[in-house]
């Protein structure tokens, strides 16, 4: 067996196939950032079972007992530390006093963005807030097994593809509690990377960390926050802003992402959570532009974690349809951008502020853009 995946797209570098292997012939091999697996053949014994459970080849996603909410957590210091409505801290919570594990993306010492696991609430804040980088899954799996084994409560969130691979890897475990994100696409870790050594040298400090989506101007806003580990802080600027942008521009996310079956109403987790963008026009009364999450039960068990945390929530019931109309990603994938090739070949062959001023608001070009559009819109 030559390969996992028909084409190149057709792999979300989730890492499954490297862990379900049986003969430890599947290695996975950065390229552009991204991962994708590699079979050396010599161990490969052709047994398939990388592809019978691939996430892509095996989609599992499920849409036949959908409850759809309007949802926002009580407290408001949840809101404020979370991009929407706060409901991953309330289903975190429940399962962390049930001694359960919690498992999702963080960012190491180094500002890496992993897959990791949070036993307390402090742990878990780490994984509160968007964050727009594919995270690394390497040894998730085998985590995951170990707690289940323990018949401890696990509660996995994560990008749909990620959700779908860990729902096939462990199919019908009833202490595992699956919520999958209304996902955009990820940007290659490459240009995070980049992006973290640009601020830090320009600013001549170490990030401890960076807000994706900083409230303090209103939720509708993606506003920046870059925290460095003096204390210092800087707010939004064309500077630490421009990663937010390449993100917007759709110049670097995965090419599996453009083709990504699970950009549908049809979920593999048994909750789905994201914004809910249009919410003025939907609950007028409950929008004050701090953050509302748009909260999909798939299934008997979702709706049953869902109620199992209502006391935590204010919840406000509504159609598939009130989620999905400002969430474009819950019916067709993201479209690849014209740039997208030139961008990768500029980022690996021209320094990366040179790369900002090409593409974003970093230089004057970009800027000019964006002041045209503005009169023409008057």
């Amino acid at each position: 067996m030559d390969t996992v995946y028909s084409q190149k797209n057709n792999c979300c570098g989730c890492s499954l196939c490297e862990y379900v292997c049986p003969k430890n012939a599947i290695k996975m091999v950065t390229d552009n950032g991204f991962v994708y697996p590699e079979i050396d053949n010599e161990l490969c014994v052709d047994c398939k079972k990388c592809q019978k459970l691939c996430p892509i080849i095996k989609n599992c996603g499920q849409n036949a007992q959908q409850k759809c909410y309007a949802a926002r957590h009580k407290d408001k210091s949840v809101i404020n530390a979370s991009s929407s409505g706060g409901v991953f801290t309330a289903l975190s919570d429940y399962i962390l006093n049930k001694n359960g594990v919690i498992f999702g993306a963080a960012f190491t010492d180094e500002m890496k963005l992993v897959h990791t696991t949070a036993e307390t609430p402090e742990e878990r804040d780490k994984m509160r807030g968007s964050k727009y980088i594919q995270s690394n899954c390497t040894g998730i799996y085998a985590k995951i097994d170990s707690e289940l084994a323990k018949n401890r409560p696990v509660l996995f969130c994560g990008t749909p593809c990620q959700v779908g691979a860990v729902r096939n890897a462990f199919p019908d475990r009833k202490n595992l509690y699956l919520a999958d994100i209304i996902c955009h696409g990820v940007p290659t870790p490459l240009v995070w990377e980049k992006f973290v050594d640009f601020i830090e040298s320009k600013y001549g400090q170490k990030l401890s960390d960076y807000k994706f989506r900083n409230k303090e101007n209103g939720w509708r806003t993606y506003s920046a926050l870059a925290q460095f580990k003096n204390g210092k802080t800087m707010r939004e600027n064309n500077f630490t802003g421009s990663y937010i942008e390449l993100f917007r521009y759709d110049v670097c996310i995965r090419s599996s992402c453009t083709v990504c079956p699970y950009a549908s109403t049809s979920r593999p987790g048994d909750i789905t959570i994201g914004d809910f963008w249009g919410i003025e026009n939907i609950f007028p009364d409950i929008d004050d532009n701090k953050g509302v999450s748009a909260v999909i039960c798939n299934n008997e068990k979702g709706a049953k974690l869902l109620d199992s945390v209502k006391d935590s929530l204010e919840l406000y019931q509504c159609d598939i349809g009130d989620i999905s109309a400002k969430q474009p990603n819950m019916s067709k994938p993201s479209k690849p951008s014209v740039k997208a090739e030139a961008f990768m070949h500029d980022l690996n062959n021209m320094p990366f502020d040179s790369v900002l001023r090409k593409y974003t608001r970093v230089g004057i070009r970009q800027r000019t853009i964006d002041i045209a559009k503005k009169i023409l819109r008057k």
